[in-house]
């Protein structure tokens, strides 16, 4: 039981079968290549062995992680399947903890390079991969680097060199051509190696290009990927601007819902919140909801952001406190204990897009779902969320 967190009545509903049914459209868009899930950052806040077991189920091959510390979290979890450690390797202690748990490193220069040597032998090499930077400009071996650091890699009998791959920067905007120009120059790095370098895996799209890879892949000839590395889509989240999660048939895993615990009138003119930056136009209520910064609910969402609450969208009004937040009700049949729901999946089946949310702070729905905070208790279960509060108080507390 998490002691401190039920007493709060507000949850985080993990719908596993939403989760699956990304799956699945991530292995469609696919289209024969081998899916790797993203379950980095605690499985984008969701949960990580709960999330990687619900992918795993479902046929994605493998996963991905940015530290060791999540590889060995996946580890103890009992998942034996193949973990890649897209962070790499930055000291002598973290290169033998990722040898310790099984994770397949990523490259991502001459240090790291340095460190798998030690750790492979002839008669037991370890498996790498190489990330080339061909323009996101954040990780990666440089890209005048790469064809001579992916030679001395696939050289090396102590190393197996199992996979090729760059980040695509631009795949989540309507022009394709800078993600394509990202495509050539790999495609050029690899043709550089020639045979010489064996047959790694290669990949490429992340969400924004997987559900875009023809346009973006199949635009360069010649060029050909093996796996895909779908983040944010596995969620339930759309990575583009212009197009929900609905339009390209995603759905929502996580539902952030907290209980009315206050309600109280509000005369006009009269301020809401710290500083009373709003001030209410009319005599109204207010409720209170039990989430504030501290659950993860933007502190810059003042007078913008919006619950779902008595079967309507209501605006979150005054500045998000640590613990708080208050929503403007009116006169509508609302009590203390109405179910709200801030993103997810609401009673009857109605959409709440964390986009929205993100939107309204200036933000993307990657903060958002990340930063759902940890006193949040979260419920794992198949099927959208009851209306009732799913997480029972601990008589014990």
């Amino acid at each position: 039981m998490q002691d401190v967190a039920e007493q709060r009545p507000a949850w985080a509903w993990i719908d596993l079968d939403a989760l699956r049914h990304n799956a699945r459209r991530a292995i469609e868009c696919a289209d024969g290549r081998a899916v790797i899930g993203v379950v980095k950052a605690d499985g984008y806040g969701h949960g990580l062995a709960e999330i990687a077991r619900g992918l795993l189920a479902e046929g994605v091959a493998r996963l991905a992680v940015v530290s060791v510390t999540e590889g060995a979290s996946l580890r103890r979890a009992g998942i034996v399947t193949p973990i890649l450690l897209m962070g790499g390797l930055d000291d002598r202690e973290s290169a033998l903890r990722a040898q310790k748990w099984a994770l397949t490193p990523v490259l991502h220069d001459e240090g790291g390079i340095e460190l798998a040597l030690t750790l492979g032998r002839r008669s037991a090499p370890l498996g790498v991969e190489i990330e080339v930077d061909t323009g996101m400009r954040r990780m990666g071996v440089n890209e005048g680097e790469a064809s001579r650091l992916i030679q001395r890699v696939a050289d090396a009998e102590q190393l197996s060199l199992t996979g090729v791959f760059t980040h695509l920067a631009r795949a989540d905007e309507k022009d394709f051509e800078p993600s394509r120009r990202q495509v050539a120059r790999l495609h050029k790095i690899l043709g550089d190696v020639g045979d010489r370098l064996g047959a790694p895996t290669v990949h490429v799209a992340n969400s924004a290009g997987l559900l875009r890879r023809k346009a973006i892949e199949d635009g360069i000839p010649g060029f050909s990927t093996q796996a895909v590395r779908p983040g944010i889509m596995l969620y339930g989240v759309s990575p583009f601007a212009d197009r929900t999660a609905e339009d390209l048939d995603l759905r929502p895993v996580m539902s952030l819902a907290a209980r009315v615990v206050s309600i109280r009138p509000v005369r006009r003119g009269e301020g809401v919140g710290y500083g009373g930056e709003w001030r209410a136009e009319r005599d109204t209520r207010v409720a209170t909801l039990p989430v504030g910064y501290a659950d993860g609910v933007p502190r810059s969402v003042l007078g913008r952001g919006e619950v779902y609450l008595g079967n309507a969208r209501r605006s979150i009004v005054g500045r998000v406190s640590m613990d708080y937040i208050s929503v403007e009700i009116g006169d509508a049949a609302i009590e203390l204990g109405s179910v709200a729901t801030i993103f997810g999946m609401a009673p009857g089946n109605v959409r709440v897009p964390v986009e929205l949310l993100a939107e309204a702070s200036g933000t993307i729905g990657y903060e958002v779902l990340t930063g759902i905070g940890a006193r949040v208790p979260r419920r794992v279960a198949s099927g959208p969320p009851p209306m009732s509060d799913p997480v029972p108080l601990d008589p014990a507390v």
